[in-house]
């Protein structure tokens, strides 16, 4: 799917190791996989949104709408529609037979293997069909350490910062100035003396921060398991029809992070009246005061120590995520189509009814971490020594100060053991369940009008989803060190739709009108209703679109040239999560512009929902060209010219701090300083408040293309060239209303300003040809990747030259270059012999004997091993190239959704039909 011209932006994959799940979602035109409807037969795929969880073997076709069509498909079909077919499925053959595939693979570079089987079979008969399939899947993991481009966090040498980690060991804040222990080694220091002053973005003092790359993965590994069971019987031949399916996937993936960091502030600020967070967080911080000044190691008098920083990477090693889920699809419904003859008011028509249940259960396990409160309590009990450095023993003897004066004395300490007391086992529950019943008609009308009839959908759909979570109690009290703070949700969603549909045929080919092949307008209806409930508080919050309406317009001068034209309105509801999530106090590493640096805010991020919310609006104009030359037989070309504008942008809250810390730190700390609070003197922040917001508006138009050509050959086979394309003409929003938009068309801006999901290159495309012969298939496929500009706020030395507050104009500039990969695959089936074959019914078997064919159905040992077996080798990314550097991407320092690190990639597979 990533190779797909229209695919960009950043989605989640199964690459994402900060904080991913092993999920990966679909993302059209760069609009955000919210904005793509994702479904399985024609239905809503609710979690198997995560297409991850879809398995391979069950996998018919898929097709991909790139059109907003929310008044046909639902709200989300803002960017397109991907419909997965599976076996058996709507306008599918019916399966028979059976098929295993295994597969090996491997990089060349480190191992990082995946191994893959399936099995598949059908059976069918003219009343019957009944096909399953089973899949398993694992991958080992790759480190960051692995790759030279993602090996450090520290781009210097690139003309960027150095963003390896500022907690470590040995920092300290004193008197507001941040200081480093000369040697590294020392667990006893002595006070100022034995600290340098460190200087956050100098050209060689910073060398000692943390590179927490060395420990964290890039691609973590994963495994699933799959299984999917279909089946369908006509009761009363194509009157009625019964079907059902059963859809299951376990997916684990083993994600990582570096070791917990901890941050001591001593004074920092503390916004209590707000009354946000924990009771057992806002107790721990107001008493880290006591807890500096108790401390028998303070080398330091207690007011003048500021902040303290410590990583726990000698007593516990690496973070651990276990994300272990389990999806469950049950799909039951009854069909039918009758054709009426002689009927002047319709001469076909059907229907579809069916019922759509769906579970989502998961499990993480965090580990490597320990509780703030226990660390505490710890240091004041003298166990455990917070100002060793990185490489001193975690264990041993050391001086004791009162308020920064030694006492002449030594103490024992061990933060290993304390450590070890201090541990939890971090387990979090996640439910979802889905529901959904829906029915739609379909006819043609009026059959004796002059073009043929009017076509007819008329349909009704109820959902309903409900999520329930359940944080691990020491997350739920934001008393951990090194993962995100847990909560406790549990939402409701119930969504009614109402929809219909008109075909009107103008023009049709058989009136044999002059430049007029055929001429057909279409127009679409839907009204969309949304209530959403917080089931601990009783919030509530109700939605309904008014009704999205889509006109569309197909031309056809000629038989083989097609001209169309599509409008329409959408309208996405926000999701509870937005509206009712509870303020949360987190803590994690954000970029800011005013002091050039990233930060931990000392008190937090403060996050949380906004019942306040505004759906999103959205109209979408296309305009686009199929052609089928008939004096070039095997050869298509189709173009399409794309707008889509949106108002009242939903911004997760993460989103919204950046947005909030990008405007306040470029605003030199004016705009919205009730929200970003900054330390006096450093301007450093301390701590930031946002929840989920809108923004103003975004525009985006492009181009896109698609190309064929089949040359059949009588002698060396079938050749196909085929490609795709994709330019964005424009691709801007605008954070505040009031603030000027930003242009992020051939820009990677989302390190400071999150409103653009990734990159957006100029270009995107492929090239593929593909050779068939006697068995043998060649496939070799170029990917291209348009050059784009980083992000110029992650360019060291860059000055600002203009007031601008969201999109300012810097001196320097740096460009990503473009990227071209080539895939390749060789491939060769053992065919069946033709005697053989004959005697499996093909014609030539009129010319054998009854003995011939006696003979053939044996066959030759060599026919019975290996007809119907395929063997592949292949390549992806042959030439072995590293995804060109970003300096704006702060996870492994390359765009996670244009390219991947895996790099040189080699497979192996065999596959039998029997």
């Amino acid at each position: 799917m990533r190779r797909v011209p229209s695919f960009v932006g950043t989605a989640a994959t199964e690459n994402d190791s900060n904080g991913g799940d092993g999920s990966a979602t679909i993302n059209l035109r760069a609009l955000g996989a919210g904005n793509t409807l994702t479904i399985i037969n024609g239905r809503r795929a609710f979690g198997f949104e995560n297409i991850n969880a879809i398995p391979i073997s069950a996998l018919s076709r898929t097709e991909v709408l790139k059109d907003g069509a929310s008044a046909v498909y639902g709200a989300d079909a803002v960017a397109g529609v991907v419909n997965f077919i599976l076996l058996n499925g709507p306008g599918e053959k019916n399966y028979e037979g059976a098929e295993i595939n295994l597969l090996y693979g491997n990089t060349t570079d480190t191992d990082a293997n995946v191994r893959q089987v399936y099995l598949r079979g059908g059976v069918a008969s003219d009343k019957f069909a009944i096909a399953a399939s089973g899949e398993y899947y694992s991958r080992a993991n790759l480190y960051a350490r692995d790759r030279e481009i993602a090996a450090t966090a520290d781009v210097r040498a690139l003309g960027g910062f150095n963003n390896n980690s500022l907690n470590y060991s040995g920092h300290v804040t004193v008197s507001g100035v941040a200081r480093t222990l000369i040697d590294q080694s020392n667990n006893a220091p002595r006070g100022i003396i034995d600290y340098r002053r460190f200087d956050p973005q100098g050209p060689g003092s910073d060398d000692d921060r943390f590179n927490f790359r060395v420990y964290s993965p890039s691609i973590p590994a994963q495994e699933k398991a799959m299984s999917f069971v279909t089946g369908k019987y006509k009761v009363f031949g194509n009157g009625l029809q019964l079907y059902a399916d059963i859809l299951y996937a376990k997916t684990k993936q083993d994600n990582g992070l570096a070791p917990s960091p901890f941050v001591i502030p001593f004074g920092g600020y503390i916004n209590a009246s707000l009354g946000i967070g924990s009771p057992n967080r806002a107790t721990s911080l107001n008493d880290q005061r006591a807890i500096i000044r108790i401390s028998p190691f303070n080398p330091f008098p207690g007011t003048t120590l500021t902040q303290l920083r410590y990583r726990l990477i000698n007593e516990l090693g690496n973070r651990r995520s276990f994300n272990d889920q389990d999806y469950y699809r049950y799909t039951a419904g009854l069909k039918g189509d009758f054709v009426v003859p002689g009927n002047g008011l319709l001469s076909t028509w059907g229907y579809d009814a069916g019922f759509v249940y769906e579970r989502r259960d998961l499990l993480r396990i965090d580990s490597g971490d320990a509780n703030r409160d226990g660390i505490y309590r710890e240091i004041l009990a003298g166990n455990f020594n917070p100002f060793i450095g990185p490489q001193a023993p975690v264990a041993g003897t050391a001086p004791t100060y009162v308020r920064g004066i030694p006492t002449g004395n030594v103490a024992p300490y061990d933060n290993a053991a304390a450590v070890a007391r201090s541990t939890y086992l971090g387990r979090t529950y996640f439910y979802g369940r889905d529901h959904l019943y829906d029915g739609k008609i379909y006819a043609n009308l009026i059959p004796n009008l002059y073009q043929g009839g009017l076509g007819i959908n008329l349909g009704y759909e109820h959902r309903l989803s409900a999520t329930n979570s359940v944080p691990d109690p020491t997350q739920a009290a934001n008393d951990q060190l090194g993962f995100g703070a847990g909560v406790k949700e549990k939402y409701k969603q119930e969504a009614d739709s109402y929809f219909g549909e008109l075909i009107v045929p103008i023009i049709t080919s058989a009136m044999n009108i002059p430049a007029v092949s055929s001429l057909e307008i279409s127009g679409a209806y839907r009204y969309e209703e949304f209530d959403n409930k917080d089931q601990f508080t009783a919030s509530t919050a109700h939605f309904d679109n008014g009704g999205t309406p889509r006109l569309a317009l197909r031309y056809q001068p000629f038989n083989d040239l097609t001209l169309r034209a599509s409008w329409g309105k959408s309208f996405l509801s926000p999701s509870p999560g937005r509206l009712f999530a509870p303020v949360l106090q987190q803590f994690f590493t954000v970029f800011d512009p005013l002091t050039n640096a990233f930060v931990e805010p000392v008190d937090g991020i403060l996050t949380g929902g906004n019942i306040q919310l505004r759906p999103e609006r959205t109209d979408t104009y296309t305009c686009g060209v199929g052609w089928a030359p008939k004096f070039l037989p095997g050869f298509t070309i189709t173009g399409d010219v794309y707008q889509v504008f949106t108002r009242d942008l939903i911004l997760e809250s993460f989103e919204f701090q950046r947005i909030l810390l990008t405007v306040n730190g470029n605003s030199g700390g004016t705009l919205f300083p009730d929200l970003v609070i900054r330390e006096p003197g450093t301007r450093i922040p301390l701590q930031i408040i946002a929840k989920t917001e809108n923004a103003a508006k975004r525009l985006v138009n492009g181009l896109d293309i698609t190309a064929a050509y089949e040359i059949r050959t009588q002698n060396f086979g079938i050749f196909t060239i085929s490609g795709g394309y994709n330019h964005f003409f424009t691709w801007k929003a605008e954070a505040v209303t009031g603030i000027g938009s930003t242009s992020f068309l051939g820009n990677y801006n989302t390190g400071s300003i999150p409103l653009a999901p990734g990159a957006i290159p100029w270009n995107k495309g492929f090239l593929r040809g593909e050779w068939e012969w006697k068995g043998l298939d060649f496939v070799a496929t170029g990917n291209y990747v348009g050059d784009f500009d980083d992000d110029p706020s992650f360019i060291r030395g860059n000055v600002r030259t203009n007031d601008s507050v969201t999109n300012p104009t810097f001196v320097l500039s740096r460009r990503v270059p473009s990227y071209i990969t080539l895939d390749m695959q060789l491939s060769y089936e053992f065919k069946k012999s033709r005697i053989e074959s004959a005697a499996a019914g093909y014609p030539d078997a009129k010319s054998l004997t009854n003995g011939s064919l006696e003979g053939a159905n044996h066959g030759s040992v060599w026919d019975r091993l290996l007809a119907g077996t395929t063997i592949r080798v292949g390549v992806v990314n042959a030439f072995d190239r590293n995804p060109p550097t970003v300096l704006g991407a702060f996870n492994d320092n390359y765009d996670t959704s244009l390219y991947s690190i895996r790099n040189r990639y080699y497979y192996i597979g065999l596959s039998r039909k029997f």
